[in-house]
Protein backbone atom coordinates (compact mmCIF):
# COMPACT_ATOMS: atom_id res chain seq x y z
CA UNK A 1 0.00 0.00 0.00
CA UNK A 2 2.58 2.46 0.95
CA UNK A 3 4.48 1.84 -2.41
CA UNK A 4 0.56 2.50 -4.42
CA UNK A 5 0.14 5.91 -2.13
CA UNK A 6 4.25 7.13 -2.72
CA UNK A 7 3.18 6.67 -6.69
CA UNK A 8 0.27 8.75 -6.18
CA UNK A 9 1.66 11.39 -4.32
CA UNK A 10 4.52 11.64 -7.15
CA UNK A 11 2.11 11.47 -9.93
CA UNK A 12 -0.40 14.38 -8.44
CA UNK A 13 2.61 16.81 -7.36
CA UNK A 14 4.29 16.69 -11.18
CA UNK A 15 0.46 17.25 -12.72
CA UNK A 16 0.15 20.10 -10.52
CA UNK A 17 3.00 22.20 -11.56
CA UNK A 18 3.41 20.84 -15.20
CA UNK A 19 0.88 21.01 -18.80
CA UNK A 20 0.03 17.85 -20.30
CA UNK A 21 0.26 17.39 -24.38
CA UNK A 22 -1.53 14.24 -25.90
CA UNK A 23 1.29 11.71 -27.20
CA UNK A 24 3.39 14.53 -26.73
CA UNK A 25 6.79 14.57 -28.38
CA UNK A 26 10.20 17.06 -28.37
CA UNK A 27 10.60 18.35 -31.70
CA UNK A 28 14.66 18.41 -32.19
CA UNK A 29 14.80 22.53 -33.08
CA UNK A 30 13.71 23.47 -30.07
CA UNK A 31 14.23 23.52 -26.41
CA UNK A 32 11.85 21.12 -24.07
CA UNK A 33 11.47 19.23 -21.16
CA UNK A 34 9.00 15.96 -21.46
CA UNK A 35 8.03 13.49 -18.03
CA UNK A 36 6.49 10.47 -19.00
CA UNK A 37 4.87 8.46 -16.20
CA UNK A 38 3.78 4.93 -17.65
CA UNK A 39 2.60 2.26 -15.17
CA UNK A 40 2.36 -1.09 -16.67
CA UNK A 41 0.97 -4.51 -15.11
CA UNK A 42 1.64 -7.81 -16.64
CA UNK A 43 0.41 -11.46 -15.47
CA UNK A 44 0.84 -14.67 -17.53
CA UNK A 45 1.26 -18.48 -17.53
CA UNK A 46 3.49 -19.21 -20.59
CA UNK A 47 4.71 -22.73 -20.22
CA UNK A 48 6.40 -22.41 -23.90
CA UNK A 49 8.94 -20.50 -21.44
CA UNK A 50 9.48 -23.89 -19.27
CA UNK A 51 10.87 -22.81 -15.91
CA UNK A 52 9.75 -19.35 -16.27
CA UNK A 53 6.51 -19.89 -17.59
CA UNK A 54 4.83 -17.85 -14.63
CA UNK A 55 5.29 -14.37 -15.05
CA UNK A 56 3.88 -11.49 -12.60
CA UNK A 57 5.28 -7.43 -12.81
CA UNK A 58 3.87 -4.44 -12.08
CA UNK A 59 6.16 -1.54 -12.56
CA UNK A 60 5.83 2.70 -12.36
CA UNK A 61 8.44 3.87 -15.12
CA UNK A 62 9.73 7.65 -14.57
CA UNK A 63 10.67 8.69 -18.25
CA UNK A 64 12.72 11.89 -18.61
CA UNK A 65 13.75 13.40 -21.75
CA UNK A 66 15.48 17.29 -22.36
CA UNK A 67 16.67 18.58 -25.63
CA UNK A 68 18.40 21.76 -25.76
CA UNK A 69 17.50 22.79 -29.08
CA UNK A 70 19.95 24.23 -31.46
CA UNK A 71 22.87 26.68 -30.38
CA UNK A 72 23.57 29.23 -33.37
CA UNK A 73 21.55 26.67 -35.39
CA UNK A 74 24.61 24.24 -35.24
CA UNK A 75 25.18 22.67 -32.08
CA UNK A 76 23.21 20.99 -28.82
CA UNK A 77 22.26 18.27 -26.70
CA UNK A 78 19.86 16.03 -25.49
CA UNK A 79 19.80 13.40 -22.86
CA UNK A 80 17.15 11.28 -20.61
CA UNK A 81 17.04 9.42 -17.38
CA UNK A 82 14.64 6.58 -17.08
CA UNK A 83 13.90 4.78 -14.14
CA UNK A 84 11.67 1.72 -13.78
CA UNK A 85 10.21 1.29 -10.02
CA UNK A 86 9.22 -2.38 -8.64
CA UNK A 87 6.05 -2.25 -7.54
CA UNK A 88 5.31 -5.82 -7.36
CA UNK A 89 7.01 -9.22 -8.46
CA UNK A 90 7.57 -12.47 -6.76
CA UNK A 91 10.81 -14.25 -6.20
CA UNK A 92 10.53 -17.34 -8.45
CA UNK A 93 8.64 -15.66 -10.91
CA UNK A 94 9.76 -14.01 -14.42
CA UNK A 95 8.90 -10.31 -14.58
CA UNK A 96 9.58 -11.03 -18.25
CA UNK A 97 12.18 -7.83 -18.73
CA UNK A 98 9.84 -5.37 -16.84
CA UNK A 99 12.29 -5.41 -14.33
CA UNK A 100 16.48 -6.30 -13.71
CA UNK A 101 15.43 -9.45 -13.12
CA UNK A 102 12.92 -8.74 -9.84
CA UNK A 103 14.81 -5.25 -8.87
CA UNK A 104 13.82 -1.85 -9.83
CA UNK A 105 16.66 -0.06 -11.90
CA UNK A 106 17.47 2.98 -14.18
CA UNK A 107 19.24 4.22 -17.01
CA UNK A 108 20.76 7.59 -18.59
CA UNK A 109 21.28 8.56 -21.73
CA UNK A 110 23.15 11.93 -23.33
CA UNK A 111 23.84 12.92 -27.06
CA UNK A 112 25.77 16.28 -28.93
CA UNK A 113 23.86 17.01 -31.86
CA UNK A 114 25.31 18.56 -34.67
CA UNK A 115 23.30 20.53 -37.91
CA UNK A 116 26.51 21.48 -40.18
CA UNK A 117 23.05 22.21 -42.63
CA UNK A 118 19.26 22.53 -42.02
CA UNK A 119 19.47 19.13 -43.95
CA UNK A 120 21.69 17.35 -42.08
CA UNK A 121 21.99 16.42 -38.72
CA UNK A 122 24.12 13.99 -36.02
CA UNK A 123 23.94 12.55 -32.86
CA UNK A 124 27.03 11.51 -31.05
CA UNK A 125 26.84 9.44 -27.95
CA UNK A 126 24.09 7.83 -25.79
CA UNK A 127 20.17 8.55 -27.58
CA UNK A 128 17.01 6.71 -28.20
CA UNK A 129 16.37 4.75 -31.22
CA UNK A 130 12.99 3.89 -30.49
CA UNK A 131 10.27 4.62 -33.09
CA UNK A 132 7.56 3.61 -30.47
CA UNK A 133 8.62 5.86 -27.75
CA UNK A 134 9.05 8.47 -30.23
CA UNK A 135 12.90 8.98 -30.75
CA UNK A 136 12.25 8.19 -34.20
CA UNK A 137 9.69 9.30 -36.41
CA UNK A 138 9.23 6.42 -38.02
CA UNK A 139 9.85 2.51 -38.33
CA UNK A 140 13.64 3.28 -39.93
CA UNK A 141 14.55 -0.45 -40.98
CA UNK A 142 16.76 -2.08 -38.82
CA UNK A 143 17.91 1.16 -36.70
CA UNK A 144 14.22 1.69 -35.41
CA UNK A 145 13.15 -0.98 -32.58
CA UNK A 146 10.23 -0.41 -30.90
CA UNK A 147 10.41 -1.80 -27.19
CA UNK A 148 7.29 -3.37 -25.77
CA UNK A 149 8.51 -3.12 -22.06
CA UNK A 150 8.63 0.33 -20.25
CA UNK A 151 12.27 1.64 -20.65
CA UNK A 152 12.84 2.25 -24.44
CA UNK A 153 15.74 1.14 -26.77
CA UNK A 154 18.94 2.86 -26.64
CA UNK A 155 21.92 3.61 -28.75
CA UNK A 156 25.10 4.04 -28.37
CA UNK A 157 27.12 5.49 -30.98
CA UNK A 158 26.59 8.06 -33.72
CA UNK A 159 23.24 8.32 -35.64
CA UNK A 160 23.62 11.01 -39.03
CA UNK A 161 20.12 11.43 -41.05
CA UNK A 162 20.20 13.55 -44.75
CA UNK A 163 17.63 14.86 -46.18
CA UNK A 164 17.89 15.37 -50.20
CA UNK A 165 14.55 17.02 -50.80
CA UNK A 166 11.44 16.51 -48.49
CA UNK A 167 10.57 13.21 -49.49
CA UNK A 168 13.87 11.22 -49.30
CA UNK A 169 15.76 10.72 -45.82
CA UNK A 170 19.00 8.78 -46.01
CA UNK A 171 20.15 7.26 -42.43
CA UNK A 172 23.44 5.69 -41.28
CA UNK A 173 24.55 4.70 -37.79
CA UNK A 174 27.62 3.13 -35.97
CA UNK A 175 26.71 1.29 -33.17
CA UNK A 176 29.12 0.01 -30.34
CA UNK A 177 26.50 -0.10 -27.33
CA UNK A 178 22.86 -0.95 -27.02
CA UNK A 179 20.23 -1.59 -24.51
CA UNK A 180 17.37 -4.05 -25.91
CA UNK A 181 14.35 -4.88 -23.12
CA UNK A 182 15.98 -8.51 -22.98
CA UNK A 183 18.64 -6.39 -21.75
CA UNK A 184 16.66 -5.29 -18.71
CA UNK A 185 19.07 -7.41 -16.06
CA UNK A 186 22.27 -6.08 -17.43
CA UNK A 187 21.67 -2.63 -19.10
CA UNK A 188 23.28 -1.17 -21.58
CA UNK A 189 25.57 -3.97 -23.69
CA UNK A 190 28.36 -4.02 -25.80
CA UNK A 191 27.53 -4.66 -29.48
CA UNK A 192 28.88 -8.46 -30.10
CA UNK A 193 29.20 -12.13 -30.37
CA UNK A 194 26.70 -13.84 -28.14
CA UNK A 195 28.47 -16.38 -25.54
CA UNK A 196 25.22 -19.08 -25.10
CA UNK A 197 27.56 -20.63 -22.66
CA UNK A 198 27.88 -17.44 -20.47
CA UNK A 199 24.65 -15.62 -22.34
CA UNK A 200 26.62 -12.59 -22.23
CA UNK A 201 28.02 -10.71 -25.32
CA UNK A 202 31.49 -11.35 -24.44
CA UNK A 203 33.43 -9.97 -27.55
CA UNK A 204 32.42 -7.01 -29.21
CA UNK A 205 31.49 -6.46 -32.45
CA UNK A 206 30.55 -3.00 -33.49
CA UNK A 207 27.84 -2.66 -35.64
CA UNK A 208 26.73 -0.40 -38.95
CA UNK A 209 23.59 0.82 -40.25
CA UNK A 210 22.31 2.04 -43.63
CA UNK A 211 18.87 2.86 -44.05
CA UNK A 212 16.54 5.02 -46.86
CA UNK A 213 13.50 6.34 -46.96
CA UNK A 214 11.10 7.94 -49.82
CA UNK A 215 7.53 9.48 -49.08
CA UNK A 216 5.11 11.38 -49.70
CA UNK A 217 1.33 12.42 -47.89
CA UNK A 218 0.21 8.70 -48.61
CA UNK A 219 2.89 5.98 -48.80
CA UNK A 220 6.40 5.33 -47.45
CA UNK A 221 9.04 3.05 -49.07
CA UNK A 222 11.93 2.49 -46.91
CA UNK A 223 14.77 0.04 -47.27
CA UNK A 224 17.99 -0.47 -44.66
CA UNK A 225 21.05 -3.10 -44.10
CA UNK A 226 22.98 -3.63 -41.15
CA UNK A 227 26.35 -5.48 -40.93
CA UNK A 228 28.63 -7.00 -38.54
CA UNK A 229 31.62 -8.88 -38.37
CA UNK A 230 31.22 -12.44 -37.07
CA UNK A 231 27.60 -11.91 -36.25
CA UNK A 232 25.68 -10.93 -39.13
CA UNK A 233 24.28 -9.10 -42.02
CA UNK A 234 20.86 -8.04 -42.40
CA UNK A 235 18.27 -6.40 -44.93
CA UNK A 236 14.68 -4.64 -44.30
CA UNK A 237 12.17 -3.23 -46.73
CA UNK A 238 8.98 -2.31 -45.48
CA UNK A 239 5.98 -0.60 -47.57
CA UNK A 240 3.20 1.31 -46.17
CA UNK A 241 0.61 2.93 -48.34
CA UNK A 242 -3.10 4.38 -47.47
CA UNK A 243 -5.51 4.68 -50.15
CA UNK A 244 -8.73 7.44 -49.12
CA UNK A 245 -11.98 6.10 -50.65
CA UNK A 246 -14.77 8.51 -52.40
CA UNK A 247 -16.71 7.73 -48.99
CA UNK A 248 -13.95 8.81 -46.73
CA UNK A 249 -12.92 5.24 -45.80
CA UNK A 250 -9.53 4.40 -45.71
CA UNK A 251 -7.37 1.62 -46.96
CA UNK A 252 -3.85 0.81 -45.41
CA UNK A 253 -1.48 -1.63 -46.88
CA UNK A 254 1.21 -2.49 -44.78
CA UNK A 255 4.28 -5.08 -45.92
CA UNK A 256 7.81 -6.29 -44.58
CA UNK A 257 10.27 -8.44 -45.99
CA UNK A 258 14.02 -9.15 -43.74
CA UNK A 259 16.50 -11.18 -43.88
CA UNK A 260 19.21 -12.24 -42.12
CA UNK A 261 22.61 -14.33 -42.87
CA UNK A 262 25.06 -15.22 -39.86
CA UNK A 263 29.00 -14.70 -40.07
CA UNK A 264 31.50 -15.85 -38.99
CA UNK A 265 31.52 -17.11 -34.97
CA UNK A 266 28.25 -17.02 -34.84
CA UNK A 267 27.57 -18.57 -37.71
CA UNK A 268 28.88 -21.88 -36.32
CA UNK A 269 27.07 -21.44 -33.51
CA UNK A 270 23.44 -21.72 -35.12
CA UNK A 271 21.71 -24.57 -36.47
CA UNK A 272 20.76 -22.59 -39.56
CA UNK A 273 22.83 -19.57 -41.01
CA UNK A 274 20.15 -17.60 -42.50
CA UNK A 275 16.64 -16.96 -42.27
CA UNK A 276 13.72 -14.61 -43.59
CA UNK A 277 10.80 -12.82 -42.57
CA UNK A 278 7.34 -12.02 -45.08
CA UNK A 279 4.86 -10.25 -43.57
CA UNK A 280 1.92 -8.03 -44.44
CA UNK A 281 -0.98 -6.48 -42.86
CA UNK A 282 -4.82 -4.60 -44.54
CA UNK A 283 -6.77 -2.51 -42.39
CA UNK A 284 -10.22 -1.02 -43.80
CA UNK A 285 -11.26 1.74 -41.66
CA UNK A 286 -14.74 3.14 -41.18
CA UNK A 287 -15.57 5.92 -38.86
CA UNK A 288 -16.56 4.07 -36.23
CA UNK A 289 -15.39 0.56 -36.98
CA UNK A 290 -11.91 -1.04 -38.86
CA UNK A 291 -11.09 -4.46 -39.81
CA UNK A 292 -7.89 -5.77 -40.22
CA UNK A 293 -6.06 -8.91 -41.32
CA UNK A 294 -2.25 -9.86 -41.34
CA UNK A 295 -0.18 -12.70 -42.02
CA UNK A 296 3.70 -13.69 -41.37
CA UNK A 297 6.10 -16.26 -42.10
CA UNK A 298 9.54 -17.28 -40.97
CA UNK A 299 11.44 -19.78 -42.74
CA UNK A 300 13.95 -20.84 -39.61
CA UNK A 301 14.27 -19.89 -35.98
CA UNK A 302 18.07 -18.44 -34.89
CA UNK A 303 19.49 -20.75 -31.68
CA UNK A 304 22.62 -19.35 -29.44
CA UNK A 305 23.33 -15.92 -30.82
CA UNK A 306 20.74 -13.74 -28.13
CA UNK A 307 18.82 -10.95 -29.78
CA UNK A 308 21.42 -10.11 -32.77
CA UNK A 309 18.63 -11.19 -35.24
CA UNK A 310 15.06 -10.23 -34.47
CA UNK A 311 12.98 -12.12 -36.19
CA UNK A 312 9.76 -11.27 -34.02
CA UNK A 313 8.87 -8.46 -36.39
CA UNK A 314 5.80 -9.68 -38.45
CA UNK A 315 2.24 -7.84 -38.36
CA UNK A 316 0.41 -10.80 -36.29
CA UNK A 317 0.17 -10.14 -32.96
CA UNK A 318 -0.53 -11.85 -29.82
CA UNK A 319 0.69 -11.74 -25.70
CA UNK A 320 1.14 -15.20 -25.45
CA UNK A 321 2.15 -17.58 -29.05
CA UNK A 322 5.15 -17.01 -30.33
CA UNK A 323 5.09 -16.01 -34.16
CA UNK A 324 8.61 -16.89 -35.11
CA UNK A 325 9.15 -20.02 -34.39
CA UNK A 326 10.90 -22.57 -37.11
CA UNK A 327 9.30 -22.38 -40.47
CA UNK A 328 6.03 -20.63 -39.02
CA UNK A 329 3.21 -19.17 -40.52
CA UNK A 330 0.93 -16.79 -38.66
CA UNK A 331 -2.52 -15.64 -39.79
CA UNK A 332 -4.47 -13.06 -38.01
CA UNK A 333 -8.07 -11.25 -38.62
CA UNK A 334 -9.73 -8.97 -36.21
CA UNK A 335 -11.84 -5.75 -35.78
CA UNK A 336 -11.80 -2.62 -33.30
CA UNK A 337 -14.71 -0.79 -32.96
CA UNK A 338 -15.00 2.67 -31.48
CA UNK A 339 -17.66 3.79 -29.19
CA UNK A 340 -16.25 7.46 -29.00
CA UNK A 341 -12.98 8.61 -31.10
CA UNK A 342 -11.50 7.83 -27.79
CA UNK A 343 -12.49 4.70 -26.28
CA UNK A 344 -12.36 1.40 -28.50
CA UNK A 345 -12.42 -2.37 -28.28
CA UNK A 346 -10.61 -4.51 -30.22
CA UNK A 347 -11.12 -8.55 -30.72
CA UNK A 348 -8.60 -10.58 -32.90
CA UNK A 349 -8.51 -14.24 -33.22
CA UNK A 350 -5.42 -16.02 -34.60
CA UNK A 351 -3.68 -19.27 -35.89
CA UNK A 352 0.08 -20.34 -35.83
CA UNK A 353 1.55 -23.48 -37.94
CA UNK A 354 5.37 -24.59 -37.25
CA UNK A 355 7.83 -26.51 -35.67
CA UNK A 356 9.64 -26.43 -32.33
CA UNK A 357 12.89 -27.14 -33.06
CA UNK A 358 14.93 -26.75 -36.23
CA UNK A 359 15.21 -29.94 -37.30
CA UNK A 360 11.45 -29.91 -37.74
CA UNK A 361 10.43 -32.73 -35.68
CA UNK A 362 7.97 -31.40 -33.39
CA UNK A 363 4.84 -29.74 -35.08
CA UNK A 364 2.95 -26.72 -33.26
CA UNK A 365 -0.25 -25.53 -34.02
CA UNK A 366 -1.42 -22.64 -31.96
CA UNK A 367 -5.22 -20.95 -31.94
CA UNK A 368 -5.39 -17.40 -30.04
CA UNK A 369 -7.88 -14.93 -29.57
CA UNK A 370 -6.55 -11.49 -28.36
CA UNK A 371 -8.93 -8.89 -26.90
CA UNK A 372 -8.24 -5.17 -25.40
CA UNK A 373 -9.92 -2.03 -24.17
CA UNK A 374 -8.16 1.25 -25.26
CA UNK A 375 -9.23 4.75 -23.93
CA UNK A 376 -7.54 8.24 -24.28
CA UNK A 377 -8.66 11.31 -21.66
CA UNK A 378 -9.25 14.07 -24.31
CA UNK A 379 -10.46 16.81 -22.09
CA UNK A 380 -9.80 18.42 -18.21
CA UNK A 381 -6.75 18.39 -16.10
CA UNK A 382 -5.68 14.68 -17.50
CA UNK A 383 -6.23 15.21 -21.14
CA UNK A 384 -3.46 13.36 -22.84
CA UNK A 385 -3.61 10.50 -20.75
CA UNK A 386 -3.59 6.98 -22.10
CA UNK A 387 -5.01 3.96 -21.11
CA UNK A 388 -5.26 0.24 -21.86
CA UNK A 389 -6.10 -3.08 -21.01
CA UNK A 390 -5.14 -6.20 -23.19
CA UNK A 391 -5.98 -10.39 -23.21
CA UNK A 392 -5.38 -13.51 -24.82
CA UNK A 393 -5.72 -16.90 -24.32
CA UNK A 394 -4.33 -19.69 -26.44
CA UNK A 395 -3.17 -23.17 -26.75
CA UNK A 396 -0.88 -25.43 -28.97
CA UNK A 397 -0.37 -28.52 -29.82
CA UNK A 398 3.11 -29.85 -29.89
CA UNK A 399 2.97 -33.92 -29.98
CA UNK A 400 5.70 -35.60 -28.83
CA UNK A 401 7.18 -31.62 -26.57
CA UNK A 402 8.65 -32.26 -23.34
CA UNK A 403 6.78 -29.49 -22.71
CA UNK A 404 3.73 -31.29 -23.18
CA UNK A 405 1.73 -32.56 -25.95
CA UNK A 406 -1.49 -29.61 -25.71
CA UNK A 407 0.16 -26.20 -24.24
CA UNK A 408 -2.66 -23.59 -22.57
CA UNK A 409 -1.94 -19.98 -22.14
CA UNK A 410 -3.23 -16.97 -20.55
CA UNK A 411 -2.12 -13.05 -20.41
CA UNK A 412 -3.14 -9.75 -19.32
CA UNK A 413 -1.16 -6.29 -20.12
CA UNK A 414 -2.55 -3.05 -18.60
CA UNK A 415 -0.63 0.64 -18.83
CA UNK A 416 -1.47 3.72 -18.15
CA UNK A 417 0.27 6.61 -19.38
CA UNK A 418 0.68 10.24 -19.14
CA UNK A 419 2.81 12.92 -20.90
CA UNK A 420 3.82 16.06 -18.88
CA UNK A 421 5.91 19.05 -21.27
CA UNK A 422 7.71 22.14 -20.29
CA UNK A 423 8.85 24.50 -23.33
Amino acid sequence: MRKIVAMAVICLTAASGLTSAYAAQLADDEAGLRIRLKNELRRADKPSAGAGRDIYAWVQGGLLDFNSGYYSNIIGVEGGAYYVYKLGAKDRWSTRGYLADHDSFGLVSGAVKLKPTDNLHFKIGRFGTDNGYGSLPYRVPLIASGSTRTMPTLSEGVLSRYEPSNNIDLWAMYRTRVFLWPDAAVGVRNEGIYNPTTGHYDTKRARSFLAGSWHDNSSRYSLGGSWQDDVSSQYEAIVEKKILLENKDTIKVELLAFHALLDGISRSRSFHNNTQVYSGQVTYSMPKISFFGAAGMVTHAMNNIGSNVDTDIGYPNSLSIDRNKEDMFSLQAGVQYFFQPNLSVMVAPLITHGYEDPQRTIEINGQGILTGVFYNVTDGALAGMKMYVASDIAKEKRNGSTLGNELHYWDVKAGIQYDFMLK
